[in-house]
């Protein structure tokens, strides 16, 4: 009888995840349906979170799981993100488009390659620079956000702008905070934000193509607003200890 190891289990997740970036692709350059292209990567971000917790729970994180989960999110929140603002308006500009939709991927695989060297246990409290799938939820909620608002407008300056923004913010320092467990039993702190992501989660549901942009803002601003606070505490700190000795 063959046996088929639990390790397994939450790689077929991470499948799911490569194949979902590669119809993004598909759809984007053949088709030309950036909208489905769009759904696609965020298809690929939802089996991204769920192939992690499926390795905790059935207690089969690997170092390939790690490895195999990056070359996954290379696929679908690198090359599938850069294609579709590619195809989206950069394609239209001479000579710098290419390189310009380049970002994402080239700052995203150098994010990814840093986490995979700087991971030292399977579980984290935070990240250091912003998550690549986020940076490819905040592009594509961009796209959407334009289609349902503005009939596909793409105001190209906001779009050079928020590209920029991300890929610079995956290899920054800046702190951004996993998902709380999804719990009411913590302190105030845990309540406010899962009743925030609960809200956050339903208005996703309910208005997918306008909500998920100035959710992934809001995202991005709050890991600067964290990465601040914690720097002004460790200035006070210093000062206290300088002033004590």
């Amino acid at each position: 009888m063959i046996r088929i190891s639990r390790s397994i289990v939450p790689n077929f997740f991470t499948v799911g995840n490569m194949l979902g970036g590669f119809l993004a692709i598909v759809f984007a350059v053949d088709k030309g349906d950036v909208i489905f292209a769009s759904w696609m990567i965020v298809l690929a971000g939802f089996l991204d979170a769920v192939d992690g917790k499926v390795a905790r729970i059935t207690n089969s994180a690997s170092k390939f799981g790690v490895e195999y989960d990056s070359l996954a999110d290379v696929v679908s929140f690198g090359v599938a993100p850069s294609i579709l603002i590619y195809e989206f308006y950069f394609k239209q500009v001479d000579d710098i488009g290419f390189l310009i939709s380049f970002f994402p991927l080239l700052f995203g695989s150098i994010r990814l390659a840093r986490f995979n060297v700087q991971l030292t246990g399977f579980s984290k409290s935070h990240f250091k620079g912003l998550p690549i799938p986020a940076a490819a939820f905040t592009l594509v909620g961009y796209i959407m956000f334009m289609h349902f608002f503005f009939e596909g407008e793409v105001f190209p300056r906001g779009l050079f702008a928020v590209t920029l923004l991300v890929s610079l913010l995956m290899v920054s320092n800046v702190r951004y905070e996993v998902m709380p467990p999804l719990s009411f039993r913590g302190g105030v702190r845990q309540k406010v934000v899962i009743s925030l992501l609960i809200i956050a989660g339903i208005l996703l549901v309910l208005y997918p193509m306008a909500i998920l942009f100035p959710m992934m803002l809001t995202y991005i601003f709050s890991g600067m607003v964290i990465t601040l606070f914690h720097l002004n505490t460790r200035k006070k700190d210093k000062r206290k200890k300088l002033k004590t000795d």
